[in-house]
């Protein structure tokens, strides 16, 4: 071998060798979103900053499949809901005006809005505790198909309008509802007279130099360098062509160069707007006493002992997470445009990555939780959750808690981290809280959203009254009529754009369709079924219907 090629041999293994250590959080980043990426399909685009450096920033997969578009820094991808900090940056910036307070009653924004007897405020409406129900799970009740028919945020607002009752007591609850924040958004417009992405742009978005971020609030505008956001179909990629135009709670668009700015922001990085970032990050009080789990636009939570801020968005194509640690100066956003991709998993692997060195060093000197291990058979038990007909049961395996839920196929361990609270072995991230109080038993919490769970004994077995729940049902709050009917000893229903649901018995008199939709009919005083009350998702409670006593 000439000399020559020997040194080019020796230049080429340095250089491997070099590249290959150089960045090892980069490799390991690398390696784990291989798994997420497939060559010519859609992907994702992450980036990882520390204090006022990038540790990582790449974009993996197609944006357009119709022209081989790749994906870039500078993709505009959509962030669903983690633009509902972005609204609640906006109502900051009214509050600093005097144009409006924290304490102000939507009514007067929205005459003959339902009173229900409480107050419903603005910080209801910012920390998702105005018990006002999820915009889309009516229009999915009511047979709305809203991934093709068109709707606005006064759709949403009079869709809001009718319903009868709130789920919760303003203040008394944390449930999360987009409809909170569609309302914001009509709030914003009506005392600025500027649609929101005009007046965020003017006051935050510009001023933070997100030049390419923005609120879409019309159809038919050319948005450059966008991904477009698919589904996987039998092998083939699906794109949405929904007419929508609301916004508030999602329908904004940005790219990992403008998201690196935020994340800078609510870290405190950026000395103009750090009270903006205390403002998004504020945690109200519910009638209790305890804090709520989200700020304004913004999950709260504890994870490893850190302070966790973060936000995560679904919608057709597409998901996204961001995640701060503002102690760490840490921040890491994720955005995909293929559905099936999930960023929540992934922030958090990576945030380990991030927090192994530190949390021995840095947690190893703080005083640790003191708590007595616990009798665990004590927590075994099914749970159902309100509003909904998931169940959730806990066993004991060898001492060790499990929890499989009745949408899941596997028990998943989980270790205790505190006084009557446990969390998933793998992802702690998930938490099962067993302190329980009047109305629930038990909370699981996904990166600070609560889901409110209750003991209860769970019947299979089809009642042989079946046919007295059969019938046409009309509800008022939807503008539906539900026909309830029999096939093979089995409760069946359809309703406008959805045929033939089998329903099981759940418990007496409810039955379920196991996609978290519950169907709880009621009596008279003679036992004669009159009517049904509709819940789902854990977002929506007793929707009423009326049975037509006429035909049945």
């Amino acid at each position: 071998m000439s000399k020559l090629k020997v040194l080019c041999l020796i230049i080429a293994v340095l250089h491997f060798t070099i590249s290959s250590t150089q960045n090892p959080l980069e490799n390991r980043i690398d390696s784990l979103l291989h798994n997420y990426t497939k060559k010519n399909e859609p992907g994702l685009a992450t980036s990882v900053i520390r204090t006022n450096d990038v540790l990582y920033t790449k974009a993996f997969g197609i944006a357009n499949l119709d022209y081989s578009i790749k994906n870039t820094d500078s993709t505009i991808f959509s962030l669903a809901s983690v633009s509902k900090q972005f609204t609640a940056a906006a109502i900051w910036a009214l509050i600093k005006e005097d144009k409006l307070d924290l304490e102000d009653n939507i009514l007067q924004f929205f005459p003959g809005f339902p009173e229900y007897g409480k107050s419903v405020k603005i910080k209801h409406l910012l920390n998702h505790t105005s018990g006002i129900r999820n915009y889309h799970t009516l229009m999915y009740l009511s047979g709305f198909n809203y991934d093709r028919d068109y709707y606005d945020n006064q759709t949403v607002l009079n869709l809001a309008k009718r319903q009868k009752h709130l789920n919760n007591i303003p203040g008394e609850k944390f449930i999360y509802s987009n409809t909170n924040y569609n309302l914001l958004a009509l709030i914003i417009e009506q005392i600025t007279k500027q649609k929101l992405d005009d007046y965020l742009k003017a006051k935050v978005l510009i001023p933070l130099e997100m030049k390419d971020t923005f609120v879409r609030v019309s159809q038919g505008k050319i948005i450059k360098n966008k991904a477009i956001g698919y589904q996987k179909q039998n092998d083939n990629f699906i794109y949405n062509t929904t007419t929508q135009i609301s916004y508030g709670a999602g329908s904004m668009g940005s790219h990992l160069n403008d998201m690196i700015i935020w994340m800078k922001m609510l870290n405190k990085q950026i000395p103009q707007f750090v009270e903006l970032a205390q403002f998004l990050k504020t945690q109200d009080s519910l009638t209790n006493g305890k804090k709520i789990s989200y700020g304004r636009g913004l999950m709260i939570d504890d994870y490893k002992g850190y302070k966790v801020v973060s936000h995560s968005g679904f919608g057709y194509g597409g998901q996204s997470q961001l995640i701060t640690v503002p102690e760490e100066k840490i921040g890491i956003i994720i955005m995909t445009n293929l559905q099936s991709i999930n960023p929540v998993l992934i922030s958090y692997q990576i945030l380990d990555m991030l927090l192994i060195s530190k949390e021995k060093d840095v947690k190893a000197t703080d005083t640790p939780i003191v708590f007595t291990p616990q009798n665990v058979e004590r927590f075994v038990g099914g749970y159902k959750e309100l509003n909904s007909d998931m169940i959730m049961y806990i066993t004991n395996d060898n001492d060790t808690l499990k929890a499989k839920s009745s949408l899941g196929k596997v028990s998943i361990p989980l270790i205790q981290s505190d006084k009557n609270v446990f969390v998933r072995l793998n992802s702690q991230n998930v938490k099962y809280d067993f302190n329980k109080t009047e109305h629930y038993d038990m909370i699981v919490t996904f990166g600070g959203t609560p889901f409110y769970f209750k003991r209860a004994k769970i019947t299979t077995e089809t009642p042989s009254t079946l046919s007295n729940f059969v019938g046409n049902y009309y509800s008022e709050e939807l503008k539906t009529v539900y026909h309830f009917y029999t096939e093979k000893n089995t409760l069946k229903l359809s309703y406008k754009n959805h045929e033939n649901i089998s329903l099981y018995p759940i418990q007496l008199n409810s039955f379920g369709n196991h996609d978290r939709t519950l169907y709880h009919f009621t009596q008279n005083k003679n036992g004669k079924i009159i009517g049904m009350l509709l819940s789902c998702d854990g977002q929506v409670s007793n929707i009423e219907f009326v049975k037509d006593q006429t035909q049945y």
